[in-house]
């Protein structure tokens, strides 16, 4: 079984290094697109648009578009890809954007997945005393939601959080049922929500052991069900000629780190700067956390930051990145959805290095199995 390989868009623009003030290219329809087609072009099937209040990946005047408004633009702009949009439930009102996605899936040719992001995060007033539970369960509501919505003429519903009779939904997805459902489900009660309610379950995995871990919990979750739950995780990527190569590459895209920008991290410059050895070949093998797996970034992505995306990645050779990737599959991840900066060069380098070995290492196990 091959993995899915996808690739990340940004919401807040994109550049070679980050924790700089603002991107070296501003968020907008020429750059955004430009990172859609890049990766359409060299073969990855899914871009996943993310949501962010504030940017993740620079300072928090930096602007940050929405994930809504890119998918708009990007089913325009692209043809095959396959569009995975992140909503944070509780910001959007599930009837709204019931028509909303069924819009984007017939104007997309039935290439929209949903992604519902039930944690914490939100900017209305009273999400700062929604605990976990309240937000887990509101998640599962949505999810019937949209589920109704989408495949009955007429829906009625009754919850704690959502309540209306008689509603009609038009137009109707163009995929066969409905448009595809994906949970982040790193917690124990968005697991089993994922499995009643979902299509794909997503969660960060720092290793193919951990990776092998969550599948089986899962799995477990699943039973005698004849469902079949698609897993999906996300890491960062560091892939060069050389080991070596990858490792100098990895600092310098932390190299041009603001003092503000770590200030807002909670971070000091001293401790940015001088923890772990001076030369990057050193300190990145400082920093390793796992055969060819590095955590360096997290010096950088604290707090708010460090939840809402992956500070692990996978560093090292064509070869040895491959390798990495291919073990992920073996241990059951279904889609990984990989990034790099710039984004719209390094989905390139992937593409063109990397991937062709991915798949030779899935046809020779295909042969040996």
């Amino acid at each position: 079984m091959s993995i899915e390989l996808g690739w990340y868009l940004s919401s807040d623009g994109d550049g070679a290094h980050i924790g700089t003030k603002f991107a070296d290219s501003p968020p907008g329809q020429e750059t955004f697109a430009r990172i859609a087609q890049n990766a359409e072009q060299w073969g990855f099937s899914t871009l996943l648009i993310p949501i962010s209040q504030v940017s993740t990946h620079y300072s928090r005047e930096a602007p940050t578009w929405d994930s809504i408004i890119n998918a708009t633009m990007l089913s325009a702009a692209t043809q095959t890809i396959k569009l995975l949009i992140a909503v944070r439930v509780g910001t959007v009102d599930p009837v709204v954007f019931a028509r909303m996605a069924a819009s984007l899936d017939q104007l997309s040719g039935g290439r929209i997945i949903c992604n519902l992001v039930s944690g914490g995060g939100g900017v209305a007033i009273e999400e700062q005393n929604f605990d976990g539970a309240k937000r887990v369960q509101r998640a599962e509501e949505y999810l019937k939601v949209l589920d109704g919505l989408w495949t009955q003429d007429t829906f009625s519903f009754e919850g704690s959080f959502y309540k209306f009779k008689d509603l009609t939904v038009y137009p109707k997805p163009v995929q066969e049922l409905r448009i595809p459902l994906c949970l982040a489900a790193n917690a124990d009660a968005a697991r089993e929500i994922a499995v009643r309610c979902a299509e794909y379950a997503l969660f960060w995995v720092n290793s193919p052991e951990q990776a092998t871990e969550r599948v089986d919990e899962f799995e477990k979750l699943l039973g005698a069900s004849e469902k079949r739950l698609k897993y999906v995780s996300r890491l960062q990527i560091v892939a060069r000629e050389t080991e070596e190569e990858a490792c100098i590459a990895a600092q310098e895209v932390l190299s041009k780190v603001d003092p503000e920008v770590l200030a807002q991290r909670g971070k000091e410059i001293s401790e940015f700067k001088n923890q772990g050895a001076e030369d990057p070949l050193e300190r990145t093998k400082e920093e390793m956390i796992g055969p060819n797996l590095w955590a360096g970034m997290g010096r950088l992505r604290s707090g708010a930051a460090a939840t809402s995306g992956p500070a692990i990645a996978i560093l090292g050779s064509y070869e040895q990145c491959a390798k990495k990737i291919f073990e992920f599959g073996q241990a059951g991840i279904d889609l990984m959805i990989l990034s790099g900066f710039p984004l719209h060069s390094e989905c390139e380098r992937i593409g063109r290095h990397i991937i062709p070995l991915v798949r030779e290492m899935e046809r020779e196990a295909d042969l040996e199995g």
